[in-house]
């Protein structure tokens, strides 16, 4: 009986790091469909905007403040159609770890110009 003791101890050392670097894929995981939610978002937005006749600076702006800090917006017209593009980097919410993993994500968005 005295050999087990300490068992559940060693145990647990073992286990604990799979569960610490579980926990960062998961938030890395996260924070790359919330990254992309964001900018599928601000794409889309954006394109009906313009669409609509409103102005492409107005959109831009509209665009920059969906998407994450540091955002890229692209606007193209061509033939009748809109397409916003919008690329901007992942980053993991934590303060010392927001460069792990770091990815450089895009989302574009195409609508037809309406007619007035």
């Amino acid at each position: 009986m005295r050999r087990e003791r300490g068992m559940v101890t060693a145990e647990l050392a073992t286990i604990v790091p799979f569960g610490v670097a579980f926990a960062f894929l998961l938030l890395w995981v996260i924070s790359l469909g919330l990254t992309q939610i964001r900018i599928a978002d601000a794409s889309r937005e954006a394109a009906r905007m313009i669409a609509r006749g409103e102005g492409v600076e107005a959109a831009t702006k509209v665009a920059r403040t969906h998407a994450p800090d540091g955002a890229k917006v692209s606007v193209d017209t061509e033939s009748g159609l809109v397409t916003v593009t919008v690329t901007a980097r992942s980053r993991m919410p934590l303060p010392n770890f927001s460069t792990v993993g770091s990815q450089t994500m895009d989302s574009a968005s195409v609508a037809a110009v309406e007619s007035p």
